[in-house]
């Protein structure tokens, strides 16, 4: 099990020293500082990195025992010549640079689309995902590598393990903390998706429904990770039962801390939370 931080990437946990607040670099510090293995990044930007600049961090990477999920893919709502020439280039930047970086898997999402958007309907999404992830997942595995889709308040869990059943090859990156962002309850949506799971976005929040407001809506607040509403420690058991190779899963950090909490002892309140659990 590889445990790594994937956001909140605030400017309390970032040492910048004149470089710019999207450099790879300070991340990379960070989980060397505080005892964490890995983060995400995209297969594209890194190719796009200044040589120096991309020599520096591999340098790093190898000298701290670190890796990168690479993002693949993207684009899929988009033409389709288009999400194939994504797919194409960030498929040869993940075959470049993925011994250097150690990565343990590769990542990628939806896109800027939701379920509940009425054209296209649901089906028909469901069915241009498919059919724009395949090349992708293959792609990832010629390489040795599992491609996880993340549900990012976007579908519901049960739509992605749908794509995951169609697409050979595809497994899911399960975000703990996204189920409340679309509507669902988290540790039943977690037990369906964790059998197809080989990562996960590791994350808390404090909710409450909101009648008296205009729209009404249901309020997702930061929380330290195992303080939340989410059901962190049977979640990870869950995930520890069902998820087809535990010891492998990519179990990346992603903190909100709660407003009016200095967020560095929320990193830490968390890590020690994420300490206390059981090895696989």
């Amino acid at each position: 099990m590889i445990w790594g931080y994937a956001g909140v990437w605030l400017g309390q946990y970032l040492k910048l020293n004149g470089r710019p607040y999207q450099s790879l670099m300070p991340r990379l510090e960070f989980l060397a500082e505080w005892g964490l293995k890995c983060t995400d990044w995209s297969a594209r930007d890194l190719a796009g990195m200044a040589a120096p600049d991309r020599e520096a961090a591999l340098a790093y990477i190898a000298g701290h025992d670190l890796s990168l999920s690479l993002w693949a893919g993207g684009g899929y709502f988009g033409e389709a010549a288009e999400a194939r020439r994504i797919a194409d280039e960030s498929l040869a930047a993940v075959r470049r640079y993925k011994e250097a970086v150690r990565a343990p898997i590769a990542v990628t999402g939806a896109g800027d689309i939701h379920r509940f958007v009425k054209k296209p309907p649901l089906d028909e999404q469901l069915g241009i995902l498919a059919a724009r992830l395949a090349p992708v997942a293959a792609g990832c595995r010629e390489m040795g590598l599992e491609l996880g889709i993340e549900n990012h308040g976007d579908y519901y869990v049960s739509d992605m393990v749908e794509l995951c059943r169609r697409v050979p090859n595809l497994r899911l990156r399960l975000d703990t903390g996204n189920c409340y962002l679309i509507g669902e309850k988290t540790l039943p949506a977690i037990r369906e998706g964790a059998p197809f799971s080989i990562g996960t976005h590791f994350k808390d929040h404090v909710v409450r429904p909101r009648p008296d407001a205009r729209p009404l809506h249901f309020e997702v607040g930061g929380s330290v990770l195992g303080e939340g509403d989410v059901g962190l420690r049977e979640a990870y058991d869950i995930l520890l039962q069902h998820a087809p190779d535990p010891k492998s899963l990519v179990m990346a950090i992603e903190l909100v801390p709660p407003d009016g909490m200095d967020p560095v002892e929320a990193l830490r309140r968390s890590l020690a939370f994420v300490r206390s659990l059981p090895e696989p």
